[in-house]
């Protein structure tokens, strides 16, 4: 069976983007920014897609809704 990809967060600049993706291969997630080259020629047009694996996703949000020292950030800043 395959995985899906999807989309689990946008960002609108780089080094947020960036961020969630180390957080997630950190934690051994595949996952990828779609849109990563357009949106780095087309600044302010195009958006950072964070893509990972269905079956990734509860566990990808929980890490990217929790700060360092493990508190819930879910509701400070929603991804």
């Amino acid at each position: 069976m395959e995985d899906k990809l999807i989309k689990i967060a946008t960002y609108y600049n780089n080094f947020d983007a960036e961020l969630a993706k180390l957080k997630l291969e950190e934690n051994e997630i595949y996952c990828f920014l779609k849109n990563e080259h357009i949106a780095q020629l087309q600044f302010g047009i195009a958006n950072f897609e964070l893509m990972v694996n269905e079956n990734d996703k509860e566990k990808s949000l929980e890490i990217l809704n929790k700060d360092e020292d493990g508190a819930d950030l879910s509701d400070d800043f929603p991804v």
